[in-house]
């Protein structure tokens, strides 16, 4: 399938998957419905990630009839449910959230046509992470972006991380790291106050296993709240943010160290180093401008599932009606190019549809990094009959690093939910203490000492 103008399909699509946090700066409306950011940040600051929810649906009704907190109450609620592995929950309101966006219309009238032929038949089939680890030898610097709602695309740069050391990559950029965590690096571990979506255990223990492995960590965000476009120039703040962050990649790693080699971990698509316009352009292409350094540039955004078939890249039905994903690949001609749709970046990700075992999304194993454990519910005195949870409210179990403060993001935790079989905990080896709180936030149970074993 090809389009007619490859800029205004870019614009379009990461205009409408960057919907903002509107209203984070307000406080109530005339309706007297809390802001859903303030309420969500409140509780997760205490790793409270239940209550949050359950206070926030008992009022979904109103949130989806008010214009002011709809967008805000829906992505907040997309988030929640994603940093408690509920995905399938995440993607029944990213549903409602694209679905109220009119302008998304366009984005599936693109994509409503299938396609009979693939345009990649003709190239080999790689494994995603294989494929990168080979082109590290040839590129001083990595972007690789995210999908925000996606935690299983945090996962791929997880498990690069490893592999790109032994490459002699030594930095890793995140984009939502908080400059004013100044002690993460010393620390070696993220906390509630290190970022925003490192709230995700997902992305946090992306960023303690960077720190683990001895990577140098640097946050490089750009944004000014206060800015204000003009009229005759809307995307000023955005082009300035774009700029911003490239410059900050420069000052705060290449300039003191210039053959540094560096794995960026980007959101959407600000790794897309294609020219858009003079009044915008992504990150990615200031960096090569400021630089002087050619990225290169991975997407995972265009090829993975979404809830609505419908919001799909025909390619990626058809790949997945032929059932050929079965993991993370990419596709290489003859010539050594990699398939990538000609929007900026050197590769993109294909990502099979999720699937699960035991409760939860296979993507969690990591390709060994981590392995299920059975949650000991007697031990944390709840209620259990045969692998089914009897208790009759819904509990959130999380399983932290016994090493680490109080305030450090959990490694995993799931919910709990009454007369539902009991799901696995998805942990790497160490001492692991395992928590239970129920939905009105109080701590049920906690300290059960949990030791998994690494490989042998």
């Amino acid at each position: 399938m090809k389009f007619k103008n490859y800029q205004s399909t870019l614009l379009l699509i990461f205009a409408l998957l960057a919907l903002p946090f509107i209203g984070t700066a307000q406080n109530q409306t005339a309706e007297d419905l809390p802001n859903p950011f303030q309420i969500a940040a409140k509780y997760i600051k205490q790793n409270n990630y239940i209550t949050p929810i359950f206070e926030l649906k008992a009022k979904e009704e109103k949130y989806l009839a008010s214009p002011q907190w709809k967008t805000v109450y829906l992505e907040m609620m997309i988030l929640l449910q994603t940093y408690v592995s509920n995905y399938e929950e995440s993607y029944r309101y990213e549903n409602i959230l694209l679905e109220s966006t009119p302008s998304y219309k366009q984005v599936r009238e693109m994509y409503a046509k299938d396609i009979t032929a693939s345009p990649v038949a003709d190239y080999r089939m790689l494994d995603a992470l294989d494929a990168i680890e080979s082109a590290a030898d040839r590129q001083q610097v990595i972007m690789i972006n995210e999908e925000h709602r996606t935690s299983f695309h945090r996962a791929s740069t997880l498990q690069l991380l490893r592999r790109l050391y032994a490459k002699g990559f030594r930095y890793f950029a995140a984009e939502t790291l908080d400059p004013k965590d100044a002690e993460l690096q010393k620390r070696g571990f993220p906390t509630q106050n290190s970022g925003f979506y490192t709230a995700d255990p997902v992305y946090a223990d992306l960023i303690r296993t960077a720190l683990k492995l001895g990577y140098k960590v640097v946050p490089y965000e750009s944004f000014d709240a206060n800015c204000r476009p003009p009229d005759d120039n809307r995307e000023l703040c955005n082009d300035r943010r774009e700029r911003g962050q490239a410059q900050n990649l420069y000052d705060r790693i290449l300039k003191n160290d210039p053959k540094a080699k560096i794995l960026v971990h980007v959101g959407r698509g600000h790794n897309s180093k294609r020219a858009i316009s003079k009044e915008f352009n992504f990150m990615g292409y200031y960096f090569k401008q400021i630089t002087g350094i050619e990225p290169f540039t991975i997407d995972q955004l265009r090829f993975s599932e979404r809830p609505n078939s419908a919001d799909e890249h025909p390619l990626y039905r058809y790949l997945t009606k032929q059932n050929m994903l079965q993991k993370p690949s990419v596709f290489q001609s003859a010539s050594g190019k990699f398939y990538n749709l000609g929007l900026g970046y050197d590769m993109v990700i294909f990502h099979p549809r999720l699937s699960y075992k035991n409760g939860r999304a296979t993507f969690l194993e990591m390709n060994g990094m981590r392995k299920d454990e059975k949650i000991n519910l007697k031990r944390l005195k709840l209620a259990a009959r045969k692998q089914v949870f009897t208790g009759k409210e819904p509990v959130l179990i999380q399983a932290f690093f016994a090493e680490e403060s109080a305030d450090a993001v959990p490694v995993d935790q799931i919910i709990v939910y009454p007369n539902q079989e009991i799901p696995v905990l998805m942990l790497p080896a160490g001492n692991f203490r395992i928590k239970a709180t129920d939905s009105a936030g109080k701590v049920t149970a906690e300290d059960y000492l949990l030791r998994v074993k690494g490989k042998k």
